[in-house]
């Protein structure tokens, strides 16, 4: 008789890593990705000439980590598939128009699915689901098994992100992430998810 023992893993994002100096070893990250000058680069807001390209971050950051891309500027989602494709297998593309989300699906683009208390439409093809909470935590254990059961591995995204500091938030959140209903959480806060 062999036992096997499952152990659950759930990846910490840090958030807003836009530069090499952001990177930790220990977490995964989340970027930003727009277009400058022909080139992708990482830059949250509007991209100067010191904002960092993709393919140089790209050799910084550990393939063994999870890198959440979230898409600034529509259009670039296989340019920057394929920069991301050479090096990194574990990643996944969100928060871009629908239109383009559905060709990337079409395209079998590593993407994610966001939902919010505003974005409740599940659609196949997506492996990720970007679990957005922006005034309160608004699903629950119930909702979250129903995602699962879909097929969808689901990343939330922690209340300090969108300047919540409520104990009770916190609180639900940490009672899914001990029922193993999140596979990953995203957070200015890396060392609280620990």
């Amino acid at each position: 008789f062999k036992r096997c023992i499952l152990i659950f893993y759930m990846e910490i994002i840090k958030h807003r890593v836009n530069c090499i100096s952001d990177i930790d070893l220990e977490f995964g990250a989340e970027i930003d990705v727009r277009d400058n000058n022909g080139k992708i680069v990482l830059s949250h807001d509007y991209p100067d000439n010191n904002s960092e390209t993709l393919s140089n971050f790209l050799k910084h950051f550990p393939k063994n980590r999870l890198l959440a891309i979230n898409v600034k500027s529509c259009g670039i989602e296989i340019d920057v598939n394929n920069i991301v494709k050479q090096t990194h297998s574990n990643y996944f593309l969100f928060d871009f128009s629908l239109p383009y989300l559905l060709k990337s699906i079409n395209m079998q683009i590593p993407c994610a699915l966001r939902l919010s208390e505003y974005e409740k439409e599940q659609l196949r093809g997506p492996k990720w689901v970007w679990v957005d909470s922006f005034h309160s935590i608004w699903y629950d254990d119930k909702y979250l098994e129903l995602i699962k059961n879909n097929g969808y591995k689901i990343v939330l995204v922690s209340p300090e992100l969108h300047k919540r500091n409520n104990k009770l938030d916190y609180e639900k959140i940490e009672s899914l992430i001990n029922k193993k209903l999140v596979d990953a959480i995203c957070t200015d806060i890396p060392d609280r998810w620990k």
